[in-house]
């Protein structure tokens, strides 16, 4: 039995494709799913990888297609730009992905349970009854309970910024488009997700002047910022703040515990990388499963393949958080130059491209 804690994008994925392998899969989580509201700014970019692998095992959340991305910089005077004619990728809402997830696991025979109380020590412990498994996977979020207590540490770091998330009605004609503008406080980023409506997700720093209280005035700063390339915003519904913090666990798995997705790494979200992750992740589990069966070679594996792209990756944000994000005008300088020799060279924006939309790690 494998015991799956954590009923999210991730830990429901991982359950079905693991329940589709033929093993006898039990998945936690605190309360039943159920459809969030229209004004849900909660969203991931999925890129064509991740969008492969669920297909593979039978997740088709509703999605939005976007054929083009596009990065500025309010100091740079260059475009990054990808295009695709078919398709860069896929916007979806985090709430949708996931409840297609849990549909398909429970399709695949995946037990549900809801409202246990959960705690770890040498076993797994479901409402004071010690059941056995033989691989308990810790995809409970990046405050994962199961992490800590099985003594796998993951020490936080405070990115000094905010994230502000507003849904809001476009111009159908920017529907394909997905587009970041970094400014001096933080990235600003515009997703797509319907034909007329996008996600804003404004990154800025603690210290910054704070938005207004008015999400409209939101909008209008947001389409302000970005040059009023895509038009007129105008906000849907309330905005959400949250803090942000990347940190990475040195160690992936211990006894039984295994950890995927957020439990094992979080990573700035101005490149929406976050979500393929934690599908990577699940992708490699199964795969090193498959191949050496259930325990520690299996698990060697899977963190040796996923520990150094995870913190690649990491590293990576944090670079561009700061390189963007700097007053310092040999810096800025810099990032402009970056800008414009990605711009004009064909071999890196294929690179780029490949690297964007997933393919780099294609098994």
């Amino acid at each position: 039995m494998i015991r799956i804690v954590g009923a999210g994008m991730v830990g429901a994925s991982l359950a079905t494709a693991l329940a589709k392998q033929g093993h006898q899969v039990c998945l936690y989580e605190k309360a039943p799913w159920a459809p969030s509201g229209e004004g849900d700014a909660r969203v991931s970019a999925l890129n064509q990888n991740s969008l492969d692998w669920l297909e593979s095992i039978g997740i088709r959340p509703a999605v939005h297609s976007f054929k083009r991305m596009q990065v500025f910089a309010e100091r740079a005077s260059s475009d990054l730009v990808w295009e695709d004619p078919d398709s860069m990728g896929a916007l979806v809402v985090n709430n949708v992905l996931q409840g297609a997830a849990i549909e398909s696991a429970k399709a695949a025979g995946v037990q549900l349970e809801y409202g246990r109380s959960l705690r770890w020590d040498d076993g797994l412990w479901v409402d004071d009854a010690l059941l056995q498994s033989d691989l308990c996977v810790a995809a409970d979020g990046a405050r994962s309970l199961i992490r800590e207590q099985v003594g796998l540490r993951l020490r936080p770091r405070d990115t000094g910024q905010n994230a502000t998330f507003l849904r809001v009605c476009i111009d159908p004609d920017f529907a394909d488009t997905t587009a970041q503008v970094f400014l001096q406080t933080g990235p600003l980023a515009f997703l797509p997700v319907t034909q007329d409506q996008a996600v804003l997700v404004w990154s800025r720093d603690l210290q910054a002047e704070p938005l207004p209280d008015s999400t409209e005035q939101i909008a209008e700063l947001a389409a302000s910022a970005f040059e009023h390339r895509f038009g007129r915003f105008t906000s849907m519904g309330p905005a959400t703040q949250v803090a942000l913090y990347d940190g990475h666990a040195s160690q992936y798995y211990k006894d039984e515990v295994v950890l995927v997705g957020d439990a094992a790494h979080q990573i700035h979200p101005l490149a929406g990388q976050g979500v393929n992750l934690g599908l990577a992740d699940a992708d490699a589990l199964i795969a090193a499963i498959g191949t050496r069966g259930l325990g520690v070679p299996a698990l060697r594996q899977y963190a040796r393949e996923r520990y150094w792209p995870n913190e690649a990756t990491r590293q990576g944000m944090r670079a561009l958080q700061h390189a963007f994000g700097s007053p310092f005008v040999p810096l800025t300088a810099l990032t402009a130059l970056v800008l414009r020799t990605f711009s004009y060279s064909n071999t890196l924006r294929r690179a780029s491209h490949s690297i964007a939309s997933g393919r780099y790690n294609r098994r």
